[in-house]
């Protein structure tokens, strides 16, 4: 590692403030640097002066840090002690908070799109397999009778790929279906009927993508008893071009809803509404 040609001293080592490193101070007597000190380990030179300062990590300003992180188990995540500083909320009301956010996660987790399901039966096929195992019905093309589950939970739809089937009529009514399901839905290319009434999680969001997805194929369509849809939602059925069939029982609640629908009739003349008693309005 050094030559030999040139003398070569040595300084005590014992009195030498390592700085937690594993050092020796070596002395080089060299035309190009004379009497400089350098740190080296087995491998590399670590510093090059000996008032070189000590490397400091910098924490983000949004982030603190106890003087227990020292004793912090390795394989323990950032996030995890992050976590447990916080410290937990015990009171009845922030445990229902937590209980309902999880249950909502796992609602949208199960309901999620899944492409393997796709891929193996295919947009129609998948669609009524995630309908009908969550307690909807439905009805395929030229078909007379609607496919729904027996007591025992069992039902009759092919686990594999059918070329040629259609749905064409669905029955989500009383369904949990909230809007990360309706994405299970999609690419129903010959799809007329379709109910969702006394879906409690179906609000404005829902129909907006109902009427974008089936805008060109749905003629009747069922959203009575749907408590959280408003005014918004039922503005957006006007995108429905061949829409014939329109039921609102039980949305009274919904305000100027006796105006919207004039106004539907307008935008969609072969449209018939059904639930709500608007023709007082019509007369005026």
């Amino acid at each position: 590692m050094f030559s030999t040609s040139r003398p070569l001293c040595l300084l005590p080592v014992a009195n030498i403030h390592t700085r937690n490193l594993w050092t020796s101070a070596k002395c080089f007597l060299d035309d190009d640097r004379p009497g400089k000190k350098e740190w080296y380990t087995p491998t590399e030179i670590k510093k090059e002066s000996w008032q070189a300062p000590d490397h400091k990590e910098v924490l983000p300003e949004s982030e603190w840090r106890s003087v227990f992180h020292r004793f912090r188990p390795k394989g323990v995540s950032r996030d995890t002690v992050l976590f447990l500083q916080k410290g937990f909320d015990f009171r009845s009301k922030a445990i229902q908070e937590w209980m309902n956010d999880k249950l909502e996660e796992s609602i949208v987790a199960d309901q999620s799109f899944r492409k393997d399901r796709v891929s193996a039966l295919g947009f129609d096929l998948a669609a009524a397999h995630f309908l009908v195992h969550r307690g909807g019905r439905v009805r395929f093309r030229n078909a007379q009778e609607w496919i729904q589950q027996a007591e025992d939970k069992s039902y009759s739809l092919s686990p594999y790929f059918t070329p040629g089937i259609f749905l064409e009529a669905i029955d989500a009514s009383g369904v949990d279906l909230i809007y990360e399901g309706l994405e299970s839905m999609k690419q129903l290319k010959h799809l007329k009927w379709l109910s969702v009434s006394g879906c409690p999680s179906i609000d404005d969001w829902c129909i907006d993508r109902i009427c974008a997805e089936y805008s060109n194929t749905l003629q009747h369509l069922d959203i009575s008893h749907c408590p959280k849809i408003t005014e918004r939602g039922i503005a957006a059925v006007a995108r429905l071009r061949e829409l014939t069939s329109l039921n609102l029982t039980g949305l009274d609640h919904i305000q100027d809803i006796k105006l919207l629908c004039i106004l539907l009739e307008d935008a969609l003349p072969n449209l018939e509404i059904s639930g709500i008693n608007y023709m007082d309005n019509k007369v005026q």
